[in-house]
């Protein structure tokens, strides 16, 4: 299996504070079947900010140090980055880091609100040949009460992330339920631990992934924690399901319940 989306670079965010930190997420991620890690650490103007050199040098001390442990797991480099006015130009300044160095980007949302430059932003980084991937979509407060907003963006061809810990009810029933609607109905295309720890949502995904087979089925599960996410790492082209939603009531559906 191949995790998209941890904080595993230690020092930098909220994630693994140590090298020791980081360590111990890697062997947990191994020992659960894990075979790559992409470090993605938040990066935006007031986090981590340091140029690519500093991550990769962090990163490699956490390569070394798995290795001296005889910790098989490969590890890679990306970033999370905000939604922001700016964000194409980050990926011009070196700000945005995408995922291996790929066309892929991971981007976060606020998680009460869609900001409303973010269609443009979505499209100029689209332009630029970048596919944004939304990271935790079940979190949002806007995609629990609407999924059609995201159903565009999918059909625009941005992907979906859905959170392990989520499917298993870590977050709520609320989170859960929307976890398993973005799967059911093809809005979500792969399962990450967004681990920020050894014990803080564990980077591991067997759990998730049987819960999503069970979902979806054995094969879509595979894809969602395998295929999907070793495409993106080799920056490949992932093709698109279009999603199924529920059709709109006819308005008189309305009277006949009253």
């Amino acid at each position: 299996m191949i995790d998209l989306h941890t904080h595993l670079l230690p020092g930098v965010d909220d994630g693994a504070g140590t090298l020791a930190e980081a360590v111990a997420m890697a062997r947990l991620a191994a020992a659960d079947g894990v075979t790559t890690i992409v470090a993605t650490p938040h990066r935006n103007p007031w986090s981590y900010r340091a140029d690519r050199a500093d991550a990769e040098r962090r990163l490699e001390e956490v390569r070394r140090a798995c290795q001296c442990e005889g910790i098989a797991v490969r590890l890679l480099l990306g970033g999370e980055s905000y939604i922001a006015p700016d964000l194409p130009e980050q990926l011009e300044t070196g700000l945005a880091l995408t995922i291996n160095g790929s066309r892929y980007l991971l981007i976060e949302w606020p998680l009460a609100e869609y900001p409303p430059y973010s269609d443009q932003v979505i499209f100029e980084l689209q332009v630029r040949g970048v596919i944004p991937v939304v990271a935790h979509a079940e979190r949002y407060r806007f995609i629990q009460q609407d999924l059609r907003g995201l159903a565009r963006q999918v059909e625009r061809g941005v992907l979906v992330q859905v959170t392990a810990s989520s499917l298993l009810g870590e977050f709520g029933p609320r989170t859960r339920r929307a976890s398993e609607d973005l799967l059911t109905r093809g809005l979500a295309h792969l399962i990450a631990s967004d681990s920020h720890g050894p014990e803080r949502r564990a980077p591991v995904l067997s759990r998730a992934r049987a819960r999503a087979a069970e979902l979806v089925g054995e094969e879509r599960a595979r894809a969602l924690v395998e295929d999907v996410p070793r495409a993106i790492i080799n920056d490949e082209r992932v093709d698109l399901p279009p999603p199924v939603l529920p059709k709109p009531r006819p308005f008189w559906a309305f009277w006949r319940a009253g």
